[in-house]
């Protein structure tokens, strides 16, 4: 009877190896209970269980991944903040804020207006006409 204990102890210690826990909103883990109940329905062969289904649909899901899949998800992943800190990041380290960004800055912080930071100079213009009256210089 040990030795059956024994042998008991080690396929549970494998599965539970094999397993690990995720946590999911309420309302996933409702879809999951739905997907169950349709798969059980009328399947008289086994028995599927939520681990089943769930385990399922990531591989599936793995194998059957697009780019717009991939897009899809990070929009729903998306955190403004985390947008803002990261592009303050790369613009810190390049010197340089996108037109886009300064556009916006200066509609939030200025209404719209632009501030000029530095006073441009005028440059001296080089394509004007040199006009020497010859009167003078022959006097």
């Amino acid at each position: 009877m040990e030795e059956r204990e024994q042998n008991k102890d080690i396929h549970t210690n494998t599965k539970e190896d094999n397993l690990t826990r995720i946590v999911v909103l309420k309302e996933s883990d409702k879809i999951a209970s739905e997907i169950q109940e349709l798969v059980n329905n009328g399947f008289e062969a086994g028995r599927a269980s939520k681990l089943d289904v769930v385990s399922f649909i990531f591989t599936w899901f793995k194998a059957n991944i697009t780019d717009d899949l991939i897009h899809q998800l990070r929009m729903s992943c998306t955190d403004e903040l985390t947008m803002l800190e990261n592009v303050l990041k790369k613009a810190k380290s390049s010197g340089n804020l996108p037109p886009e960004l300064r556009s916006a800055l200066a509609q939030h912080f200025f209404g719209g207006v632009t501030p000029s930071l530095k006073k441009n100079k005028k440059s001296l213009k080089q394509d004007g006409i040199i006009d020497t009256n010859k009167e003078s210089e022959a006097a």
